[in-house]
């Protein structure tokens, strides 16, 4: 059997099918040098324990034949019953200690929060990623609740745009494959997104950086104004820049002491660079070299907190040669 829970510095390039695209890159760029937050995947095994031993695999293959994609409010009705006993079936208790016992270790005094993300595939395919279909928490806080995290990303496999998404690429919703991450969280001064090539020109010759005050939520959510930066990917010379006048940022929900929210950038900092040029010239190098390993233009997720560049995603851009 192969293992259910693997730290992310272990996870092998050849794990796609157990610990999906995300996590199995953190790895590789760990192992390549990358800054990339500690962390551990609960691999693809373990769904498939918790959902066997708690006997309920039949029934979510009967709901899942049974769905109706021309009827929204049936497949709706039908994926919430299947989250909710996903979300309910018990996880066995070594499993649930050792998913536990790495959160313990991995914390400290001085950060206690991680993020509990989604990193998915398909069972005998090339696919390793489904962009925004799945969920992200942030500054998630205790192992109780860690664990109620990873039953809300084990469950997300089963949102009803997830089974759309599935049908309409002809997969068999049994090939899904859902390996949440656990990493401890980054409390981002700014963060935002690299792209190594342009995505929009197809320039090869280009590094595009959007980027916010603030956890990067806000950036790939589109939901505030972001600072755009184009560079020379060669030199790093900064081509042109577009500084916005940001509306919105995501950050610890104080009030809650865990969590996120969204809240208005300070007046002071709404029209400031969110950037240093030094800053940007260490994302368009980074970037040339997570390019270089992975020998593809790469869609980058980043972050700097104090000073500090935290590589927290990278897959290949989509689209780029249509």
């Amino acid at each position: 059997m192969a293992a259910e829970i693997l730290a992310l510095a272990d996870i092998p390039d050849d794990a796609v099918e157990l610990c999906g695209g995300k996590a199995t890159n953190l790895g590789r760029l760990i192992r390549f040098g990358a800054r990339v937050p500690p962390g551990y995947c609960i691999t693809g095994e373990a769904l498939e324990r918790v959902l066997r031993e708690a006997g309920v695999e039949e029934e979510i293959a009967g709901l899942a034949s049974g769905l109706d994609f021309d009827d929204f409010a049936g497949v709706e009705a039908a994926t919430g019953k299947i989250r909710d006993i996903i979300v309910r079936a018990p996880i066995p208790g070594d499993l649930e200690q050792d998913i536990a016992a790495r959160y313990g270790a991995m914390i400290s005094d001085a950060n206690r929060y991680v993020a509990v993300r989604s990193s998915v595939s398909v069972k005998n395919s090339a696919i390793s990623s489904f962009p925004g279909m799945m969920d992200t928490y942030h500054y998630v806080l205790g192992a109780r609740d860690v664990l109620a995290r990873v039953r809300e990303c084990w469950a997300s496999l089963w949102t009803s745009r997830a089974a759309y998404l599935r049908h309409h690429k002809k997969i068999a919703h049994e090939r899904g494959v859902i390996a949440p991450v656990v990493q401890l969280m980054v409390n981002a001064d700014c963060a935002g997104v690299l792209f190594t090539a342009n995505p929009i020109t197809k320039s090869r010759g280009d590094c595009m950086i959007e980027s916010n005050w603030g956890i990067g939520e806000s950036v790939v959510s589109g939901r505030s104004m972001t600072d755009s930066y184009l560079l020379d990917k060669a030199s790093g010379a900064l081509r042109q820049k577009a500084i916005a006048n940001k509306n919105l940022m995501v950050v610890m929900d104080d009030g809650q002491g865990q969590g996120r929210m969204e809240v208005p950038v300070p007046a002071d900092k709404a029209g400031q660079p969110t950037l240093s040029e030094a800053q940007l010239g260490e994302l368009c190098r980074v970037g040339r070299l997570i390019e270089e390993q992975f020998n593809f233009p790469a869609d980058i997720e980043w972050a700097f907190q104090d000073g500090q560049l935290f590589i927290l995603q990278a897959r290949k851009i989509r689209d780029l040669d249509e």
